[in-house]
């Protein structure tokens, strides 16, 4: 079962880049799969589902390294 209180992690500005790169990098690998499956319905929105997922979490890590590195 998903526990939903977590503590909320810290990340120092060297580990939230190589997030921020992989999950971008993923992002970019299933908007790829996406465009291939563009015939098969289920499975382009399945693609398109982690390419949003991937894409809000290099987002995320992003502003937290950008916003880190101007400290």
């Amino acid at each position: 079962m998903y526990d939903n209180r977590q503590m909320p992690q810290t990340y120092t500005a060297e580990v939230a880049q190589r997030h921020y790169l992989q999950h971008a990098a993923l992002a970019d690998h299933y908007e790829r799969l996406k465009m291939a499956s563009a015939g098969d319905h289920a499975a382009y929105y399945r693609y398109a589902e982690l390419q949003y997922f991937h894409k809000s979490r290099a987002f995320h890590f992003k502003g937290y390294f950008s916003a880190t590195a101007q400290m």
